[in-house]
């Protein structure tokens, strides 16, 4: 049996009609990735707490973060970081800056997620003082004697 041209012509252009169809991507495809912001913890040494120059810092950060964009900065100078995978978390660790002296820092820390293109930040505010505890113990104590008058002598009746 022969198929005539015009039989040949409509299946072709019911085959070309129906194709994108065929290979159209179904809604629960078209879904995007729902973004997980990655989550910091545990900041060593504790926010608000008064520490040396050049102190090592350290905090974890759950697994939704990618290791390879981790980040760690202190009044805007960014700091090395190691990382460390714990299975269930990373371990991060750095050290503060050696320019910073005598004030607050702020430790920003940021990490983009491994589901989608969003970031996650966090951070803590810390005292960075040159003076340790060791050297205000050893200066000595002196009394504020304000006016309170001398005692009198025994010799002065």
């Amino acid at each position: 049996m022969k198929l005539s041209k015009s039989w040949k012509t409509a299946i072709l252009l019911t085959g070309l009609a129906f194709a994108p169809l065929v290979s159209a991507i179904t809604p629960a495809e078209e879904t995007d990735k729902k973004c997980i912001k990655p989550k910091f913890r545990d900041f060593s040494p504790a926010p608000k707490s008064e520490v040396a120059p050049e102190t090592e810092i350290s905090f974890h950060i759950n697994r939704y973060a990618d290791p390879l964009h981790i980040g760690a900065s202190a009044k805007k100078i960014p700091m090395q970081v190691e990382i460390t995978d714990k299975q269930t978390f990373y371990y991060v660790t750095a050290k503060l800056p050696a320019e910073l002296r005598d004030g607050y820092a702020r430790i920003h820390v940021e990490a983009k997620s491994t589901e989608g293109d969003c970031i996650g930040t966090d951070g803590w505010l810390l005292k960075i003082s040159d003076k340790t505890g060791a050297t205000a113990d050893n200066e000595p104590k002196t009394k504020a004697t304000g006016n309170i008058p001398a005692p009198a002598s025994e010799d002065a009746e």
